[in-house]
C-alpha cells in the first residue's frame, strides 16, 4: 500500500516565524545594550567634567589642607567659600565633602557634618581615585544607604557622583566630593537619544526582515522553478522512452491504413468517400500526435538552425485556412513586414505553430474566429494566435503549459509544453491569456530574431 507523501512546508511561513523572532530578539538586545552604553557614557562624561571643575576650585583656592585634620581645615583660607561653590554647582540636590578617613567634613545637610558612614563601596572606590557614577531612582534608592538619611526629593530621578579630590601634586587622593544631582537637560538628552536608538532598532529590524523576506521569496521561487524543471525532465525522459518504443510501431501501420483509405476513396469501393476521408483525417491526427511526441522528446537543435518566419507562417496559415473554412470558422492573418529569422529548425517551428493553431481550432465552434498575427518588436518577433472560443478556466490557466496537462478527452497535453520548451531554448517566452467567462484565448510567442545575413 502506497503511503501519502509528507506535507510540504513552505520556506516563507517558517522564515516569518523564526526570522521575526530572531530579528526581534537581536534588535531588542542591541537597542538595550546601546541605550545602556549611551546613558553610562554621557553620565560618566558629565561626572568627569564636574570632577575637573571641583579640582580646579581646590587648586585655585588652595583648600587642600581643609581635607586634613579638623584644626588644619579650619585654618585653610577660602575654606567656607569652597563649600559655597560646591553647593552652588548647577542641578545639585545635596553635596557631601569627605576626608580621606571617610568623615563628613561638610554637607549641605548640616545634620550629617562630622558623621562617618561605613560599608560604602562607591566611597571606597572614589578614595582609590576612581570617578563613580551611580544613577538612582528616588523611589527605589531613598533610604537604602546611610548617607541617604534626610534625603529630600524622593521619587525623583537623580544621579549620585563621587568625585575624588587630589592634592596639589595630583598624586594623592585627599578627599571625595559626593554630589546628588538632577541634571534635567542631561536626562532629557539621554532619553531622547534612547528613543532614537529604539526607533533605529525597530526600523533596522523591519528593514532587515524585509530584505531577508525578499531573499527567501526569491529562493523559494527558484526552488519551485527548479522543482518544476525536474518534474519536466522526468516527464521528458518518460516521453523519450515512450516515443522511442512506440513511434516506429505506430507509423508503419498508419502509413498502410492511410494508403488503403486513399486507394479506396479513389476506387470508390465498398464504402462512401466520406468514410475514407474520415479515416484519413484520423490517421493524420494520430500522425500529428506522434510528431508532437517526437518533437518534445528531441534534444535541442544543432547550432546553425535558422527559419525565416514569413514563409513558415504563410504555409501554416494556408494549411489551417482551408481546414477552418470547412468547419465554418473565420480565419484572418496579420503578418507584418520584416519579421526576420529565428534560430529554430523550420520543421520544428511549423510543428509549434500547428500545435497552437490546432488548439485554437479545437476550442472554437462554427461562427467563431481565429486570428494569426506576427510583428517585430525590437530584437524579438512576436507571434499571436487569438480565438473567440470558450476560453480557459482561470484556475487552469497556470497549468496549461505543464507537460501532460490537458482538458481534451483525447489529447496528450504536450502541445503548449512543446511550444514553451522551444521558446525557452532560444531565450524566448510563451504566455497564455484568457478572460475566462468572456471567452476567447490569446497565445503569445516571443522569439529572438537572428541578425540578418550579410
Amino acid at each position: 500500500m502506497r503511503s501519502d507523501p509528507p506535507p510540504r512546508i513552505g520556506l516563507m511561513p517558517v522564515f516569518a516565524l523564526t526570522g521575526a523572532l530572531a530579528i526581534g530578539l537581536f534588535s531588542a538586545g542591541m537597542a538595550w545594550l546601546l541605550t545602556g552604553l549611551f546613558e553610562s557614557r554621557l553620565l560618566e562624561r558629565d561626572a568627569a567634567i564636574s570632577r575637573d571643575f571641583v579640582q580646579s576650585i581646590v587648586n585655585t583656592q588652595r583648600v587642600a589642607p581643609a581635607f586634613g585634620p579638623p584644626e588644619a581645615g579650619q585654618a585653610a583660607p577660602g575654606f567656607g567659600e569652597f563649600f559655597a561653590h560646591v553647593a552652588a554647582m548647577p542641578d545639585v540636590l545635596r553635596a557631601n565633602v569627605y576626608s580621606a578617613d571617610r568623615r563628613v567634613l561638610w554637607s549641605s545637610q548640616a545634620e550629617l557634618i562630622g558623621q562617618v558612614f561605613a560599608a560604602n563601596d562607591e566611597l571606597d572606590r572614589s578614595l582609590a581615585g576612581q570617578v563613580v557614577v551611580n544613577p538612582e531612582d528616588g523611589d527605589e534608592a531613598h533610604g537604602t544607604k546611610p548617607e541617604h538619611v534626610l534625603m529630600q526629593g524622593g521619587g525623583a530621578e537623580y544621579v549620585e557622583n563621587y568625585l575624588p579630590v587630589r592634592d596639589e601634586t595630583g598624586q594623592r587622593v585627599i578627599g571625595v566630593i559626593e554630589l546628588y544631582r538632577k541634571p534635567v537637560a542631561l536626562f532629557d538628552a539621554i532619553h531622547s537619544g534612547q528613543r532614537l536608538v529604539w526607533m533605529g532598532a525597530v526600523v533596522g529590524g523591519l528593514f532587515l526582515f524585509a530584505c531577508l523576506a525578499w531573499f527567501v521569496m526569491r529562493v523559494q521561487h527558484a526552488l519551485r522553478d527548479q522543482q518544476s524543471r525536474l518534474v519536466e525532465a522526468e516527464a521528458l525522459a518518460m516521453v523519450g522512452e515512450i516515443s522511442a518504443s512506440v513511434a516506429h510501431s505506430i507509423r508503419n501501420p498508419l502509413g498502410s491504413i492511410r494508403s488503403t483509405a486513399e486507394l479506396q476513396r479513389e476506387l470508390g469501393q465498398d464504402a462512401p468517400a466520406s468514410a475514407a476521408d474520415d479515416v484519413i483525417r484520423q490517421v493524420d491526427r494520430i500522425e500529428h500526435l506522434v510528431r508532437t511526441l517526437l518533437s518534445y522528446a528531441r534534444e535541442p537543435a544543432e547550432r546553425g538552425a535558422r527559419a525565416e518566419l514569413a514563409p513558415v507562417l504563410a504555409d501554416s496559415a494556408a494549411r489551417f485556412a482551408t481546414e477552418l473554412a470547412a468547419q465554418g470558422k473565420a480565419f484572418s492573418t496579420e503578418l507584418a513586414e520584416g519579421l526576420g529569422a529565428v534560430a529554430v529548425d523550420p520543421v520544428l517551428l511549423a510543428q509549434v505553430l500547428a500545435s497552437v493553431l490546432s488548439n485554437a481550432a479545437e476550442a472554437t465552434k462554427a461562427g467563431d474566429t481565429v486570428r494569426l498575427a506576427a510583428r517585430r518588436d525590437g530584437p524579438r518577433a512576436v507571434i499571436e494566435v487569438e480565438d473567440t472560443g470558450a476560453g480557459i478556466d482561470p484556475a487552469q490557466l497556470g497549468e496549461v503549459m505543464r507537460p501532460f496537462f490537458t482538458t481534451k478527452p483525447r489529447g496528450l497535453g504536450l502541445g503548449l509544453a512543446l511550444v514553451r520548451r522551444v521558446a525557452e531554448r532560444q531565450g524566448g517566452r510563451l504566455s497564455v491569456a484568457s478572460p475566462g467567462a468572456q471567452g476567447g484565448t490569446r497565445v503569445t510567442l516571443e522569439l529572438p530574431v537572428l541578425p540578418a545575413r550579410s
